[in-house]
């Protein structure tokens, strides 16, 4: 499965393991948008082996889903031995720590990294069991990743939701978590963030610049 809101790079993709010289012939599945990841996850009738995961995609219809985690946990969910490939233009390291920390990805590439050989050595790597991380993405967090950076599925929702001007008083008909809570939460991403003053705004517009929404 391939997953990008981008079509050029899907089609870039496919056509670079369709032309493979290797003995793995691929049945790639692509999908464009968030609804379309769910209606394929639903709809496959057997699990994916590999998944190239974009990160950046905009939240799905019934807004459950607004991140390229969220729907890594999907897969993952449905099929445990499934392996990601994250791809993504992010280069926050923070950002990109947060995605490890999360999902724990056996493939991770920086979109300005990937020709068609750093693909197919991505896929082989990861069907062959062994991990790929592109020389970005070691330069910026190292082949370990142990950064106290982690925002699970609750922080990214609150973090959605403030963004498209949902009032806190409202935050518990979408997210599952009492006012207390959801208002600790808030508090700690602003002091992950660095956010000492200011408010709402600020917290945001921290959080737009390392790619958290």
């Amino acid at each position: 499965m391939i997953v990008d809101d981008h079509p050029m790079t899907v089609r870039g993709y496919v056509m670079v393991l369709e032309n493979a010289d290797a003995a793995q012939e691929f049945s790639i599945d692509v999908a464009y948008d968030s609804d379309q990841v769910l209606e394929k996850i639903e709809a496959q009738k057997r699990p994916y082996d590999i998944v190239l995961l974009d990160i950046n995609l905009p939240a799905s219809n019934c807004k459950t889903v607004v991140s390229g985690e969220d729907f890594g946990n999907h897969f993952k969910k449905v099929n445990p031995n499934v392996k990601i490939i994250v791809h993504t233009s992010l280069n926050d390291q923070q950002r990109i720590s947060n995605i490890f920390n999360t999902l724990n990805p056996e493939g991770f590439l920086i979109k300005n990294d990937i020709d068609a050989d750093v693909l197919l050595e991505a896929v082989n790597a990861v069907l062959n069991g062994n991990t790929y991380y592109s020389e970005r993405t070691n330069k910026l967090i190292g082949t370990h990743t142990s950064g106290t950076m982690h925002l699970d599925a609750y922080d990214r929702k609150i973090l959605y939701h403030l963004s498209i001007g949902e009032k806190m008083k409202n935050m518990p008909h979408y997210i599952p978590l009492s006012m207390p809570t959801i208002e600790r939460r808030k508090k700690n991403l602003k002091a992950l963030f660095g956010v000492t003053e200011g408010g709402d705004l600020q917290l945001l517009q921290v959080a737009k610049k390392k790619g958290f929404i």
